[in-house]
């Protein structure tokens, strides 16, 4: 039996990686990163962050307990996504601004792309249908 049918048996019914593993695993190497041009006391409370992150980081990859993991990289991938989302969403209102204003209905707080028109016009919600007045 070779060393790559060892780890395939011992890795077996085990977790592994994930987006949340990675995650922390580049939080781990920055901190480390940064602890490099520390001295003295604050180089240590990295070094140790850095550690406990990484101790973390292989109980998740060895754990036996799949559910509670992909739960907490669902969780994880929800808040991230989110995160991207605004920030994808303020790069664009920079980048077409002299094309759309973005406005978000009263009603079911949808995030709306208005072709930009001078003057005040209505606007219907396409979600929820919500008629409502803008100046653009």
């Amino acid at each position: 039996m070779g060393f790559r049918e060892k780890i395939a048996r011992f890795m077996s019914g085990r977790y592994g990686s994930d987006a949340l593993n990675t995650f922390i695993l580049i939080v781990c190497i920055i901190l480390l990163t940064v602890a490099m041009f520390f001295t003295g006391v604050p180089s240590y409370v990295l070094r140790g962050a850095a550690l406990l992150l990484l101790a973390v980081s292989i109980y998740r990859t060895m754990s036996r307990k799949v559910e509670k993991r992909r739960a907490e990289n669902a969780v994880y991938l929800r808040i991230f996504y989110a995160v991207k989302s605004f920030f994808i969403r303020q790069f664009n209102r920079i980048r077409y601004i002299k094309k759309y204003r973005y406005r978000k209905c009263p009603g079911c707080k949808n995030h709306l792309r208005l072709p930009y028109k001078k003057g005040g016009h209505e606007v219907k919600c396409p979600k929820c249908g919500t008629t409502f007045s803008v100046k653009l």
